[in-house]
């Protein structure tokens, strides 16, 4: 089911013109990954991922899904078909873990400019309103708060909480206020990618940090002695594994940072699914990659044809700052 639904997500947006890359065929596809396609057009971009069962993720996913779109100051889309009880309804925002998922035909309506204005909560959804709009018409219609709280069968405080948007309608009451006050733009229209990706993303590097491997910890003590910070994938959800970034730009550079990278150290060899990652994330973020390996391993002469610099670790070790260090990788 999720290779069909990929299948129908990239038709969807090649035709809506959109940029998609993947790694390997759908078919093949691990869903170990936090995401499943990469998406780009003008300067929007964001990740795809698809979820059978909302109410069973691995919570490092969702982490590295809320660091990734942080780092890269993009946006997932996250497509979930069931949570424990049921499947999941159309034109619905379902909330775990601070991200919003949706049914691929409530993408398939944003992708026509219809968003969805209800969100999942236990008990029944509730619709986001547009309260300064509901106050203008209920004014408009001479219609008091006692009058119309009286016809919706609610009180006062409730609707006032309506109006000021500190309390939202369920979608009972939210049909009936539209019933009276006659104006569809009351809903309104939630656009997931502009959704706040909440995340501490100091107090994640520093568990990650925890768990290195001796190899890793060497590269990390060379990252800080150099200048740089960075963000390490240890879980296994990005097939690369860290983020590096200027220690005085930090997230928000715009330039020749994030910088990922993928490391090989085990069985003498450069790992292919990391490299063919960075490929792609380079082509489509249009951002430098880096590939540390160590001393022992030889690159191969079909590596060596692509763009992204291979370094060994002897020659990381001679780097005494950030200039050098970006001198070293534009050398490469």
């Amino acid at each position: 089911m999720i290779e069909k639904i990929l299948q129908r997500i990239d038709v969807l947006l090649k035709t809506a013109n959109y940029e998609t890359l993947a790694l390997g065929n759908f078919a093949a596809k691990k869903s170990k990954f936090c995401f499943d396609l990469l998406v780009k057009k003008d300067a929007l971009v964001f990740s795809v991922k698809i979820f059978p069962n909302i109410d069973n993720i691995n919570p490092s996913i969702l982490s590295d899904i809320k660091s990734l779109s942080t780092i890269l100051k993009s946006k997932p889309l996250l497509i979930g078909i069931r949570n424990r009880y049921q499947k999941l309804e159309d034109n619905t925002i379902y909330i775990r873990e601070d991200l919003p998922f949706i049914t691929l035909n409530t993408f398939e309506n944003i992708l026509e400019n219809k968003y969805p204005h209800i969100l999942a909560r236990r008990g029944g959804g509730v619709v986001f309103l547009d309260g300064t709009l509901m106050k203008t018409l209920r004014e408009d219609l001479i219609i008091t708060r006692k009058e119309l709280s009286e016809k919706l069968g609610i009180t006062k405080r409730t609707l006032c909480a309506y109006e000021n948007e500190s309390m939202r309608p369920s979608e009972k009451i939210a049909q009936k206020i539209l019933e009276i006050l006659e104006n569809k733009d009351l809903f309104k229209k939630i656009n997931i990618f502009g959704w706040p990706i909440k995340i501490d993303i100091e107090n994640v590097v520093c568990i990650e940090e925890k768990e290195l491997s001796e190899f890793e910890a060497h590269i990390q003590e060379i990252v800080k002695d150099i200048g740089l910070s960075s963000y390490w994938y240890k879980k296994g959800s990005i097939p690369f594994k860290l983020s590096l970034y200027s220690t005085s730009d930090k997230i928000e550079s715009e330039g020749f940072y994030p910088l990922f990278s993928g490391i090989s150290e085990e069985q003498g060899k450069i790992n292919e699914m990391s490299f063919k990652c960075l490929k792609m994330f380079t082509e489509v973020f249009n951002k430098t990659s880096l590939f540390i390996i160590d001393n022992d391993i030889k690159i191969p002469e079909i590596f060596k044809k692509d763009k992204i610099p291979i370094v060994k670790i002897k020659n990381l070790e001679k780097v005494d700052d950030e200039e050098e260090f970006i001198e070293l990788i534009q050398e490469s």
